[in-house]
């Protein structure tokens, strides 16, 4: 407990009287120092026992009232005023002024020298200090068998809350109650009420290094929870009366502890991310099927009954120059909001693995959440594959890969009702017989261009995508009107097919797309 001002008064041996501000003896002491200065504020820092006889206060009544202000200013414990240098009794003006402001005043009788109060000052101070030193180590030697012991962070809370009778609460960074604890038979606030009195520069790293309040539901401490240079959370601890030393010590060491797990536990998470994200993109590029795939997945945590969806992040129009940074962005939105997601970097294309009945909403408010936090996302655009089971999440994969294809640029949010015709061709034809159409159709200027490096086919694409116009099918290209229509006749000679024909068009148009979802599907 810190010294008071009460405890200096009950000390044997010293004489000592309150003889004024007796609403203030529960003044804490953090030192003692004698000045004869008519203004010694400007030396002191406060929680000072000011000591002094006067010499400087034999002036006006209006005078000793401005001296007794400037300390009461300056945040002093109290005044220890020795007597038989000059003065008999504490002049009245101080007394008065001491009592409005509850400013203790101490009479110093004239046989007891500064320096006994000075060695007894700090003498209990430095008791004070072993005995926090004693309940520091004993603390720390208690908290830190949890380690050892495997325990979590709500373990901890519960050391603590045995330590220091009170409630607790670990947030994370957004507010989400990551562990609790409180004492027996205590009802803590809620934790909606407890994280909206928090200030802001707390939360986010910006401000005091901790905070405190007291108010009508009684004391709060809150500190925040760092390992190395990471915020990771808030640790809230509160009681009904006000938090002592003890209980601060017993905080501080709960805190570093906690640091300590939260950082275990987001290395193991972010191990387990990686790992199932390097899953995650070998099953989209088909590298990992069947049986193993489920298996695999299983392993991660991702329960076969489960409905799947795969999210596809376009980033194409956005000026984004580490596609892992929003690969990780986009991992965290969908985390946030899914019962379970996980995230890899397929080719340059951030995808996500998400499980939730409702997938569309999901996606939805990630992309909103990712726009709003990065400008550079501003553009971006998220498809969303149909829900499958884990066996078939390449075909999700494929489905949102070919939505953002086949979708308009404009739209930010793209499903599989944005397939188009690739929804015909995915539903209804096996692999063989689109192979087999496109071959049928484009197998002789897929030939040319193999041999020649000739441009049919991306000159055919283009053609029809402008619908038969040679200006607007030139400028996708970026060349002349003229090279346009050389390759064009060309193509027609190879195919013999006539592409100003409506019919041969529709089925050249079908033949791209099946082609798309041979490739997506390789």
């Amino acid at each position: 407990m810190p010294l008071t001002v009460e405890d200096l008064l009950a000390m044997p041996g010293l004489g000592l009287s309150a003889v004024a501000g007796r609403g203030g003896l529960h003044r804490s002491i953090r030192w003692a120092h004698t000045s004869e200065l008519a203004d010694p504020s400007r030396w002191l820092s406060g929680g000072e026992l000011l000591l002094t006889t006067g010499l400087g206060l034999k002036t006006s009544p209006s005078s000793q009232r401005a001296y007794l202000k400037r300390l009461v200013e300056a945040g002093l414990a109290g005044l220890g005023f020795g007597l038989g240098f000059g003065f008999d009794a504490v002049p009245a003006p101080i007394l008065r002024a001491a009592d409005r402001a509850d400013f203790p005043v101490l009479e110093v009788p004239y046989p007891v020298p500064f320096i006994a109060i000075t060695e007894a000052v700090s003498s209990a101070l430095n008791k004070e200090r072993m005995r926090e030193l004693e309940m520091s180590e004993a603390v720390h030697d208690r908290l830190a068998r949890l380690v050892g012991a495997g325990s979590g962070p709500a373990d901890v809370l519960e050391e603590v809350v045995a330590l220091a009778p009170g409630w607790s609460y670990l947030f994370d960074l957004k507010g989400g109650v990551v562990a609790s604890a409180a004492a027996p038979g205590l009802a803590p606030p809620s934790p909606q009420v407890v994280w909206k009195q928090l200030p802001p520069g707390l939360v986010d790293g910006t401000g005091a290094s901790t905070s405190s309040s007291v108010g009508p539901a009684g004391s709060l401490l809150a500190h925040p929870v760092d390992s190395g240079k990471r915020h990771e959370g808030i640790a809230v601890f509160g009681k009904a009366g006000r938090i002592e030393v003890s209980d601060r010590v017993v905080v501080r060491h709960a805190v570093t502890l906690l640091g300590l797990l939260l950082a275990a536990r987001r290395a193991v998470s972010e191990v387990e991310r990686r790992v199932t994200g390097d899953l995650l993109a070998e099953a989209a590029e088909g590298h990992v099927t069947g049986p193993q795939l489920l298996r695999r997945l299983e392993l991660a945590g991702f329960s076969p009954g489960a409905p799947v969806s795969i999210v596809v992040m376009d980033l194409s129009r956005c000026d984004v120059a580490d596609p892992e940074l929003a690969t990780s962005m986009l991992d965290e939105a969908l985390d946030a909001r899914s019962e379970r997601s996980r995230a890899a970097l397929v080719a340059t294309r951030p995808v996500g693995l998400v499980v939730g009945a409702e997938p569309e909403s999901i996606a939805a408010a990630a992309l909103t959440a990712l726009k709003a936090s990065e400008p550079s996302l501003e553009r971006a655009r998220i498809a969303v594959g149909e829900p499958v089971e884990l066996r078939d999440l390449r075909r999700s994969y494929i489905g949102a890969t070919l939505a953002l294809r086949a979708a308009p640029p404009s739209v930010a949010l793209v499903t599989p009702r944005d397939l188009g015709a690739y929804s015909l061709l995915m539903a209804n034809q096996p692999k063989p017989v689109l192979q087999s159409f496109v071959n049928s159709i484009l197998g002789s200027i897929l030939e040319r261009d193999q041999q020649r490096d000739s441009d049919l086919l991306v000159s055919v694409r283009a053609f029809v995508e402008a619908g038969g116009r040679w200006e607007e099918g030139a400028q996708i290209l970026g060349i002349h009107r003229h090279t346009l229509r050389y390759r064009i006749n060309q193509a027609q000679e190879l195919m013999e097919r006539d592409l100003f024909s409506s019919e041969d068009r529709m089925e050249i148009w079908l033949a791209c797309k099946a082609l798309d979802l041979l490739a997506e599907s390789k």
